[in-house]
């Protein structure tokens, strides 16, 4: 019989139903608390799926419990048994989720809009229900456990809501596992899938339903790795870990012709998500030959295959570095060489990767991705970041405008193609904000809002995008930046690599026009 508390790809669609925008009857039924009792750490947070910027995903709140499930599994003090929580991590646990309740009870969150769920620490632990009845009886929330191909997919679709749109290998490495899929979300889907699961809105296959279906998760997080590496026996784990890989790999190549098409032509894009993942980025980052590299999160950060497969300078850095690293805890640090280890077992097995893409999103952001309707997923974020000044503009006018700076450049120009009709769009919203101010404040203002304002950390916004809005924003106010400022325009270099600094030319004198 299967266990009710489990939520799996047969009753994920009614276990974590979609938001009916519609029938709220108060802003605050738009709502949403999530819980996620990670294996490194339970993080909390509350969003607001209002309209129009549901898209967005827009978080209100968020903290996080640096709490280790899984060093609570696995410790070594007198008394403690393998597998087992603990009375105090028990206590502590729930002490936390009620407080939380509590959070959600004065923000006004509906209590069929709080979700808590579990992942691979809590699925092996031997008396999670002696966890989950303490978390009932303090705070009177249920504690929902994901099954391996849930948390798979939920991790995907947290790092594509981060995107336009996806189509490529995505992995999630948490402490306890590490999971791995391939999306394609501009795939028309068949029946080749071996589940089928239908959007609740249309009653059409999904083409993360097919991701679910073929997705793999194995035993190789960072904090389990840690532990294992400690023991010294690295030869089997990492032949092990390969072995898994390598089958999982040529499984989804079996499964999605695009990605047997990537493996043999271009090569492989990487999408990846996870603290340990992303503890890896920033090691990049920090490293990156933009330095100091100007944008502080790693969400939407990309590196060639080639600087990806560096491995051994980034263990370097990692032990010769006295200094903080940011993005990077003392325990990520630790935990630095068993990343390492899960990065070159996916270079062991995937040799042709072309790029290498860092999401912010993950488990929480999957939940709240899934609870949109399609049309609402599909919609391009930057059409959704609020302006001061595009209230007073027509839809018509915007149109007309966009025409004009379209066709204002000729069309063999290195860099013109990255201006798309969704920048166009957000630069017609926004070149006329602030126009009371003087032009020196409105630079500085245009240069830092996509990097760390407003802006920072909204999806569809990848590194060479807010390069692009913040040189261009810049220029329409004469880059008249302080010399505070200045070193940000090393944000030039983001872009100047791809497009041999085309678009530094144009996008100011587009600016500027």
């Amino acid at each position: 019989m299967a266990d009710p508390s489990v939520i799996t790809i047969d009753n994920i669609s009614s276990r974590m139903p979609p938001h009916n925008a519609d029938s709220a009857e108060k802003s605050t039924d738009h709502l949403y608390a999530l819980v996620d009792m990670g294996s490194n750490g339970i993080r909390f947070s509350i969003s607001d799926l209002s309209p129009p910027t549901a898209r967005l995903l827009p978080c209100i709140y968020r903290d996080r419990a640096p709490i280790s499930l899984y060093d609570a599994l696995h410790s070594s003090l007198p008394g403690s048994r393998e597998f087992i929580f603990d009375s105090d991590t028990i206590a502590q646990v729930a002490k936390r989720l009620a407080a939380f309740k509590y959070t959600c009870d004065s923000y006004g969150v509906l209590s069929r809009n709080i979700g808590v769920f579990a992942t691979e620490a809590m699925r092996t632990a031997l008396n999670r229900k002696e966890m989950t009845d303490a978390i009932k009886r303090e705070s009177g929330l249920e504690v929902d456990i994901l099954s391996p191909q849930v948390e798979s997919l939920l991790g995907a679709m947290g790092a594509r809501s981060g995107f336009v749109g996806v189509r490529g290998l995505m992995m999630d490495l948490g402490g306890g596992s590490v999971q791995m899929t391939f999306m394609d979300s501009g795939a028309s889907v068949s029946s080749a899938s071996s589940v089928e699961v239908l959007e609740a809105s249309t009653g059409v296959e999904t083409y993360w339903g097919k991701s679910a279906a073929f997705a793999k998760s194995m035993p190789f997080g960072a904090a389990k790795m840690t532990a294992m590496l400690g023991k010294g026996d690295i030869h089997d784990i990492r032949s092990d870990m390969r072995t898994r890989f390598q089958e999982t790999f040529q499984g989804l190549c079996g499964s999605f012709s695009k990605l047997q098409e990537q493996e043999e032509t271009e090569g492989v894009t990487i999408y990846l998500c996870g603290g340990g993942f992303r503890g890896y980025g920033s090691m990049l980052m920090h490293t990156d030959p933009i330095n100091p590299y100007p944008i502080p999160s790693v969400a939407g950060y990309k590196v060639s295959g080639k600087r990806f497969k560096q491995t051994k300078e980034m263990l370097r850095v990692n032990e010769v570095e006295k200094e903080k690293i940011h993005g990077m805890s003392k325990r990520r640090r630790e935990q630095f060489p068993a990343i390492v280890e899960v990065v070159e077992g996916i270079i062991s097995v995937v040799p042709n990767i072309k790029e290498v893409i860092f999401c912010g999103g993950g488990n929480r952001e999957g939940v709240l991705f899934l609870k949109l309707p399609s049309q609402i997923q599909e919609t391009h974020p930057l059409l959704l970041l609020p302006s001061n000044h595009s209230h007073s503009m027509t839809d018509t006018q915007v149109t007309e405008l966009i025409e004009i700076l379209s066709s204002s450049l000729p069309a063999f120009q290195p860099g013109t193609k990255i201006f798309n009709r969704e920048i166009l769009s957000y630069i017609v919203k926004h070149m006329w904000e602030n126009m009371a101010d003087i032009s020196n404040l409105n630079a500085a203002r245009a240069l830092h809002t996509p990097i760390s304002g407003p802006m920072a950390g909204k999806p569809g916004l990848s590194h060479e995008v807010i390069a692009i809005l913040s040189l261009t924003m810049c220029a329409r106010w004469e880059n008249d930046v302080g010399k505070v400022d200045r070193g940000y325009l090393g944000i030039e270099g983001i872009v100047g690599r791809r497009v041999l600094g085309g678009v530094i030319i144009w996008g100011r004198w587009r600016g500027g026009l």
